[in-house]
C-alpha cells in the first residue's frame, strides 16, 4: 500500500472554518456524489443478495445525510457504510457538551489489534498495534438549510496507537459504520476493512493518472461506456500485477504474464535467451517496474503502481516492435 500514511498526519477531528461552511443544500454541493455513489452501491447489492455490500469512505465522506440515508433502508435492502470520521459531532441524548471524539477517547479498550502500516518515503513498512473500542452512538440531528436532520444511531469503532514511535503522531481512526459492532471480534473486522480503502484509491489512481480516463472525449454515451469498460480492465490488470508480486513473490510469473511478455522482459533485463522454466513473479515484476523508472536499489522496497503502469506501457511498445520485426523478416 504505497504512500498510505494510515492516519499519522492529520489524526483526530477536523474543524471547518466559517469560510468552508456552506448554506447550499446538500444536492448542490460537490460532496453529494457520495450520496449518489451510495445509491449505485445499493443497486449492486440488490443484484447480489447473498453478498454483504460495504461502501468505504475516507474523511471526505463524513456526511450525516449519507448515514441517515443508509439507515433508512432495512439491512437486507441496503449497502452498509463505513466512514472515517472527520466531524466532531455532538451526541444525543444527554448534556450538550458530549461529543463523539471525547467520548471514544475515554472508552476502555476492548483489546489490541496489530496491522501492517504502509511504506512512507521516510520509513519502511512496519507493524502498528492499535487499542480498539466499539460502541453504539446516537448523533443529534444536524441543522441544514430547510430543516433539521433526524437523530441517527451508528456504531463508532475507535482505534488508536497507544505507543507511537518517538516524534510521530499516533495512528488514530474513528470509523462510523451502519453495521452492528458490539464486540472486539466484529471491530477487528471493520478496522482492516478501512485499510481496503487504499486499494480502491490505487485502482482509481491508475484510471485517472495512468489511463487518463478524465481526458476521454467520447462523442456518444456508448463510446464513453466502451472506453470505460476497457480502461477498467487495464486498471485492474496493473493493480493485480503490483499486488500479486508482493503477495506471491516465488510463484511462476506466468500467473500474470503471458510468455511473450516475460520473454521480452527477461531478454531486455539479461541480454540473453529466456530460460525454459518461468522465473519467479517478483523478479519479473521488478524488471517491469525498471522499465517504468524503478531503480531497484537495496533499500527501495517493492515498486509502486506508477512504475508498474509506466513499465507496462513501454513493455507493450517493445513487444509490438519485436513482433513487427519478426513479421517483416519472416
Amino acid at each position: 500500500m504505497e504512500g498510505w500514511r494510515g492516519g499519522r498526519s492529520g489524526s483526530g477531528p477536523r474543524s471547518q472554518s466559517p469560510s468552508q461552511r456552506t448554506s447550499k443544500p446538500i444536492a448542490e454541493q460537490e460532496r453529494y456524489r457520495w450520496l449518489a455513489g451510495d445509491r449505485g452501491a445499493w443497486e449492486i447489492t440488490q443484484t447480489c443478495p447473498a453478498t454483504l455490500g460495504v461502501n468505504l469512505a475516507d474523511r471526505e465522506g463524513d456526511i450525516q445525510e449519507w448515514l441517515v440515508a443508509a439507515r433508512r433502508r432495512e439491512p437486507p435492502q441496503r449497502a452498509e457504510v463505513s466512514i472515517r470520521a472527520k466531524c466532531h459531532r455532538r451526541l444525543a441524548p444527554g448534556a450538550p457538551q458530549r461529543y463523539v471524539w471525547a467520548e471514544r477517547q475515554q472508552t476502555p479498550s476492548l483489546g489490541p489489534l496489530t496491522l501492517p502500516l504502509a511504506r512512507q518515503p521516510e520509513r519502511p513498512p512496519l507493524q502498528v498495534t492499535l487499542a480498539v473500542t466499539a460502541t453504539p452512538v446516537t448523533f443529534r440531528g444536524a441543522r441544514r438549510p430547510g430543516g433539521k436532520l433526524p437523530p441517527i444511531e451508528v456504531s463508532a469503532v475507535y482505534a488508536k496507537e497507544p505507543s507511537p514511535p518517538p516524534g510521530e503522531a499516533p495512528v488514530e481512526w474513528l470509523l462510523l459504520t451502519s453495521l452492528p459492532v458490539r464486540d472486539f471480534a466484529r471491530a477487528c473486522t471493520v478496522v482492516p476493512w478501512y485499510r481496503c480503502r487504499w486499494e480502491i484509491a490505487l485502482f482509481f489512481r491508475v484510471l485517472k493518472q495512468g489511463c487518463q480516463i478524465e481526458q476521454v472525449r467520447g462523442q456518444t454515451e456508448q463510446r464513453l461506456l466502451n472506453a470505460l469498460a476497457l480502461y477498467v480492465i487495464v486498471a485492474w490488470r496493473i493493480h493485480n500485477i503490483t499486488m500479486a508480486g508482493r503477495a506471491y513473490p516465488e510463484v511462476s510469473c506466468e500467473i500474470v504474464f503471458e510468455p511473450r511478455a516475460w520473454h521480452t522482459l527477461y531478454t531486455m533485463q539479461h541480454h540473453g535467451h529466456p530460460p525454459p522454466p518461468p522465473p519467479p513473479l517478483r523478479e519479473m515484476v521488478r524488471s517491469l517496474a525498471q522499465l517504468g523508472g524503478f531503480l531497484a536499489r537495496t533499500r527501495d522496497g517493492e515498486p509502486g503502481i506508477k512504475a508498474i503502469w509506466q513499465g507496462y506501457q513501454r513493455l507493450h511498445d517493445f513487444i509490438y516492435a519485436i513482433e513487427t520485426y519478426r513479421t517483416v523478416n519472416a
